[in-house]
């Protein structure tokens, strides 16, 4: 599953807003391709599509990141809000159930 994502930073780091694809989706955890540095432990709200549903700056934390091949980077992230990842299972397992 490669969905496009939307990128945002804590408006106190002052950071422009960047695009990613999610290539692996769980209910608590993302792989995560930028082009956007990132680092470890850093906060990022993400917002995406899922078939009908509708993710907007879902928070989560970067476990880890390292550049990839094409100069870009990968990342793996956790999820922070429990209520969210509640919701994510349910779309995914709609989803996965079709």
């Amino acid at each position: 599953m490669r969905l496009p994502v939307l990128i945002r930073f804590a408006p106190e780091v002052g950071r422009q807003d960047g695009w990613g694809r999610l290539e692996v989706l769980t209910a608590s955890s993302a792989r995560l391709s930028t082009a956007s540095a990132l680092a470890r432990g850093e906060k990022v709200f993400l917002s995406f599509q899922l078939d009908a549903e509708s993710f907007k700056s879902l928070p989560a934390e970067v476990l880890y990141e390292e550049g990839d091949d094409d100069g870009g980077r990968l990342a793996e992230l956790r999820f922070t809000d429990e209520v969210a990842k509640r919701r994510l299972a349910r779309a995914l397992i709609d989803v996965l159930s079709r």
